[in-house]
């Protein structure tokens, strides 16, 4: 008895695991674009520049890919990705990630013609406050804060 509710609970956990990479982004067009895609000048090189911030982002999270954001982006506390940032690159405010939420699409909440293969996921921002951070939930653009040992993804920005 055991084993046989063992295998239909791992059959439905891997049936919503799939529901889950499955779901698309949803639009409405009737609305204007909050992150229109003119705004961002995409380098060729994995990063793109906001026209109306001056900042530069990484197209990808960290752990994806640098220019096609393939591959699995990696969760990381917070303290380990502070760490990551390097030569120049930072965790973003959450201001400054407020300013990539496209507010007419959810799941994911962000241009996907500038920020490919971005998932409705929980990055990490730069506030924090001992022991919490902030994060904004690119499922629908909205900010949290969780304990700093939570797995988050990361989002590097640089000033010009």
């Amino acid at each position: 008895m055991m084993k046989r509710f063992t295998l239909t609970l791992g059959g439905c956990v891997l049936l919503a695991s799939a529901t889950l990479v499955m779901a698309e982004q949803r639009c409405n067009t009737h609305l204007p674009a909050s992150t229109p895609t003119q705004r961002f000048n995409d380098h060729g090189n994995g990063t793109v520049t906001d026209s109306r911030s001056g900042l530069t982002w990484k197209k990808c999270l960290e752990g994806q890919d640098g220019r096609e954001c393939s591959g699995s982006p990696r969760r990381m506390s917070w303290d380990k990705a502070a760490d990551t940032a390097q030569a120049g690159w930072r965790l973003p405010t959450l201001a400054e990630l407020r300013g990539l939420v496209e507010h007419r699409c959810t799941a994911p909440a962000v241009n996907l013609e500038i920020f490919p293969h971005m998932r409705a996921v929980g990055v990490w921002s730069s506030d924090q406050s001992d022991p919490r951070a902030w994060s904004l939930d690119f499922s629908k653009g909205k900010a949290y804060e969780n304990f700093k040992g939570a797995g988050m993804y990361v989002r590097l920005v640089r000033n010009r």
